[in-house]
């Protein structure tokens, strides 16, 4: 972290006099006395951005973001690497385990996507797609050489099949539900009948809609799952439409219990939301929103990549950038960066249960350690809400008293803007009774992207 005398004589801007009229106690909350365990920084993951040349992004952007899960499947590549379909599968082999193999380095786990390898970035209005007229020996070869590959090039540890990406959208699959339903378990059934592949885990059903009971894809997967018990691993789908991952898990756990499929396991990790966040809401602030709702769920998480081309294949899913156009110079860290290395890198310890604010504009993620922790955000809205951190004495504090609350902007400059750390918004002093503190948070316009972070020592 950068700190300067100057900033550690600024006031703090989220502690400071109030900037707006505030809101009716629309409050989040910290309960210290509920350890919900080890942080393991779930959404730390990001989907592509690896380049495919080892090392062109140096280690530290890896390390320092705590990145721990990766997807890819060589998508975007052109001749002579436009997939399986046009008979230019190695290419997107080799890109594929480039992205693995950089994966594994920093010890974290890789998402395959067999559909990137299959080619459907290239197809076209004549492409015979998996089981057209009930012809599977295509696609069946296609697998048998996947998971051959998979074999002869170790990449079993840390290895996830994500077994299609997005049925429900055309430009991944041009057929029907009954059709894709069929490929997945197809594709499951041959992954489990071979038991060298029994660490491999399985995903699905990868949709971009959210679990909804009125989603004839979501219907059609859960019968399918119940009645051929191919359950995945774990469940898939995306949050890159505007909802809520916490109101959609809740429809989730709904549709569970409706076709009578097994409850989640407490404390298990079954959910996957391998792409989160539209491209306008990779910021620091909302970023912090979406670490709040995902750890307090319990799920794991994959940044959105919405660069195209070459890109794709770099700058980790827009977490950094180099010179002008992105085409020479050093890599730098963006802002977004910086709240995924206070996240992974500072927020150590155990966690502690959080409530969002009931709003669900103002969310919280909060860790104790030496000192407690509290990143939050707002989902790209201005205005005020509270902070209240309770049960205080159970981290070993009286339960009346003074607080000195350091605060830490987490400044977003955009995707390709370089930030140089942290910003020191000084201490600030509150006095509490109750055995909690409450105090307001103000998200103004000047600050409308920024993350904050507060500390205080136990």
């Amino acid at each position: 972290m950068h700190v300067t005398t100057l900033l550690l004589q600024a006031a703090a801007a989220a502690l400071a006099a109030p900037a707006l009229q505030a809101r009716d106690t629309v409050t989040a909350v910290v309960d210290l006395s509920n350890n919900t365990g080890t942080p393991l920084h779930l959404a730390s993951g990001i989907i592509y951005g690896e380049p495919d040349t080892p090392n062109q992004i140096p280690d530290n952007f890896y390390s320092g973001a705590g990145l721990n899960f990766f997807r890819a499947g060589g998508a975007q590549l052109q001749a002579p690497s436009r997939g399986w379909i046009w008979n230019e599968y190695p290419g997107r082999f080799q890109s594929t385990l480039s992205n693995y193999c950089t994966a594994r380095k920093y010890g974290g786990s890789f998402i395959v996507l067999p559909h990137d390898m299959w080619g459907t970035d290239h197809a076209n209005s004549s492409t015979a797609w998996p089981g057209d007229g009930g012809n599977w020996a295509s696609y069946d070869a296609f697998l048998n050489q996947l998971i051959s590959d998979i074999k002869a090039n170790n990449m079993l540890p840390g290895l996830v099949i994500d077994i299609w990406n997005e049925p429900d959208q055309p430009i991944f699959w041009a057929r029907s539900e009954q059709q894709w339903a069929d490929l997945y378990g197809r594709t499951y059934k041959r992954f489990r009948s071979d038991s060298s592949l029994n660490s491999v885990l399985m995903q699905g059903p990868t949709l971009a809609g959210a679990p909804s009971s009125s989603n004839t894809w979501w219907t059609t997967f859960m019968k399918y799952i119940k009645a051929n018990s191919t359950i995945p691993d774990q469940y898939v789908w995306h949050e890159e439409a505007g909802g809520d991952v916490q109101v959609n898990h809740h429809a989730f756990t709904g549709l569970l219990s409706q076709y009578g499929l097994p409850a989640l396991k407490t404390g298990e990790h079954q959910v996957n939301i391998n792409e989160y966040g539209l491209f306008t809401e990779q910021v620091s602030s909302a970023t912090a929103w979406y670490i709040g709702r995902l750890e307090r769920l319990n799920l794991f998480g994959l940044r959105g990549n919405w660069l195209n081309g070459a890109q794709l294949h770099d700058f980790l899913a827009s977490l950094v950038w180099r010179g002008s156009d992105g085409t020479s110079g050093s890599y730098y860290p963006n802002g977004n960066w910086w709240t995924y290395n206070y996240y992974s890198q500072n927020m150590t310890g155990y966690r502690v249960g959080t409530t969002g604010s009931s709003d669900g504009k103002f969310d919280v993620y909060a860790t104790v350690s030496d000192k407690v922790r509290v990143l939050c955000g707002t989902r790209l809205v201005t205005g005020t809400w509270e902070l209240t951190i309770e049960n205080l004495s159970a981290v070993g504090l009286p339960s009346s008293g003074t607080l000195h609350i350091q605060t830490w902007g987490l400044v977003d400059k955009g995707h390709t803007g370089e930030v140089d750390g942290p910003t020191n918004r000084g201490i600030g002093t509150r006095s509490y009774s109750g055995n909690s503190v409450t105090f307001p948070i103000y998200q103004t316009a000047v600050d409308n992207t920024t993350a904050w972070a507060f500390e205080f020592s136990v």
